[in-house]
């Protein structure tokens, strides 16, 4: 094996390349900008490591410039952390320690104890800080220091059962924190760092850890907060004892609200408790609890997004609704998003129709208030009572539902089948309107609750009575007959071919497309038709 040290080629070759005659700023910033921009550390280090190979020159300079070794990770070997951190003099210090259970072998076999207690000594330069830690005995052990230039941290338990006892991250000094991401830590919430985040996020949190009284205090005292993201976290072991009342907090910046997987009293307290009037996304998603009055959660937590769901949906000119029997789906979004753009995503899970249709219908309004714009409409429901009917009756007033998705079910098809064919007085006067009057895409699901018969009395009345001052304002429909999974009857098949050509042909009616999983017994393969061209 030979043990001869490696020369550069540039030396090899007795040559001095034009570019080493640079400035060494300069080839120090040369080398900055060529270096890959990637998130593991190993791959930056061997990028690095080869660009110290091409001269003498470089290498002296690549091993001066504190900038260059500004990243400890347990990624790479606990050596090149240790040079990391000699090499990187007084700069800004990031340091990443990763869940060993979806890294490299490497960061299998460290310790991320020994990384975090080397790092540790500089904890004072700290800057991006990402960490996994596998005991609670971490925390209270290496991060009670200051860490005056700290900016964002994440921060990770690998255990769910210790983490109980609140600490107080650095001293509570962390002046410059901006961005914090728990998961499963204790953090005690009355340091003053939390004064200065821009963006928090919590996963995983239990009641100990957090409440949401809890949550209310830091927004009350992080004036300058732009995101809050809560996920899959329980806020209140009792949360039918919180009390919803003044003082409201005020939260001018406030861009972002994520709340997902966490009790839906713990989110009416918090948005009750708060006005966040340059909102631009709101997200309420997968929440289940019996214990609350559905329509005062929509009236308290949401009554003063009003103004902001009905913006989304002026600007982004769509929106889907998905109604069942136990919640209402509602989004409106843009793509490809940007950093003005507005969107919501809101599960309400209300337990009627009467509830969440009556309020999205309040939010969209009717007549000369209507926000207009191409609302998608999907409802899948198995009981309906008349509370609910009446509910969709109103709702079928709006000009704003372009597409209507009926799916599955025994109740729901025949009577809206027989909204779209009734007539009604619009809110603000004018002619009559049928049900959902700019209605173009019709999709309807076999089952036994709906024929074809009750389909072409709906179409014969929705546009027979048609008249030339409502030819303008009622659209033709396109008619997608879609085959269930569940049910053998399959309205248009065999016999009913004939029908199924007259509704094709009927006034009003732009195209009608069957969608079968299979073909049925005795189909036509083929269907020619006498004037239709090849």
């Amino acid at each position: 094996m030979s043990t001869t040290k490696s020369t550069p080629p540039s030396e090899e070759w007795g040559m001095t390349p034009s570019i080493c005659k640079l400035p060494l700023e300069l080839i120090s910033y040369i080398i900055v900008l060529s270096l890959p921009e990637t998130t593991r550390i190993d791959q930056r280090l061997k990028a690095l490591n080869s660009t110290r190979m091409v001269s003498r020159m470089w290498r002296n300079v690549v091993d001066s410039t504190p900038s260059l070794w500004n990243v400890v990770s347990d990624l790479v070997p606990f050596h090149v952390n240790s040079t990391s951190i000699q090499r990187s003099g007084g700069c800004p210090l990031d340091v990443y320690i990763t869940n060993r259970t979806f890294q490299s072998r490497l960061a299998k076999e460290q310790n991320p104890i020994d990384v975090l207690e080397l790092a540790s000594r500089e904890i004072k330069r700290w800057s991006k800080v990402s960490l996994w830690l596998p005991s609670s005995n971490a925390c209270s052990t290496y991060l009670t220091s200051p860490a005056p230039v700290l900016r964002d941290l994440h921060i990770t338990s690998g255990s769910w059962g210790d983490y109980t006892t609140p600490v107080a991250l650095f001293g509570g000094i962390a002046p410059r924190l901006e961005a914090l991401e728990v998961d499963r830590v204790p953090i005690d919430w009355s340091s003053s760092f939390v004064h200065g985040l821009r963006e928090l996020e919590l996963h995983d949190m239990i009641d100990e850890q957090i409440s949401a009284q809890q949550v209310l205090d830091i927004l009350a005292s992080a004036p300058m907060l732009k995101r809050i993201s809560i996920c899959k976290s329980f806020l209140d072991h009792h949360p039918q004892t919180l009390r919803i009342g003044p003082p409201i907090v005020q939260l001018p910046n406030m861009n972002i609200i994520n709340f997902e997987d966490i009790e839906i009293r713990a989110v009416e307290v918090i948005l009750s408790s708060i006005r966040a009037p340059n909102c631009r996304s709101l997200t309420i998603l997968r929440w289940e609890d019996d214990e609350i009055d559905p329509s005062d959660f929509s009236e308290r937590a949401l009554g003063h997004f009003t103004d902001f769901l009905r913006r989304t949906l002026s600007i982004n000119k769509k929106s889907f609704i998905h109604s069942s029997d136990e919640s209402m789906q509602w989004e409106s979004s843009q793509w490809p998003t940007g950093p003005d753009s507005l969107d919501f995503v809101l599960d309400l899970r209300c337990g009627a129709p009467v509830t969440s249709v009556g309020w999205a219908t309040g939010v969209i309004g009717l007549g000369a208030q209507e926000m207009e714009h191409n609302l998608e409409l999907c409802l899948a429901h198995e009981r309906l009572d008349e509370g609910d009917l009446t509910a969709y009756r109103s709702f079928s007033r709006s000009r704003s539902v372009t597409k209507l998705v009926l799916s599955d079910d025994h109740t729901l098809t025949g009577p809206i089948l027989e909204l779209l064919g009734t007539w009604q007085e619009p809110k603000d006067g004018g002619d009559p309107l049928p049900g959902f009057p700019s209605l173009r895409v019709l999709t309807l699901t076999t089952s036994e609750g709906w024929t074809l018969d009750d389909l072409e009395v709906s179409i014969s009345r929705r546009f027979g009575e048609r008249c030339d001052s409502t030819n303008s304002k009622i659209s033709d429909l396109n008619i997608i007959i879609q085959a269930s999974w569940f049910n053998d009857y399959h309205p248009g098949s065999g016999p009913e071919l004939i029908q199924l050509q007259r509704l094709r042909a009927a006034k009003g009616v732009e195209s009608l497309t069957r969608n079968l999983y299979k073909n049925q017994s005795g189909m036509l393969a083929v269907v020619y038709e006498i004037d239709a061209e090849l």
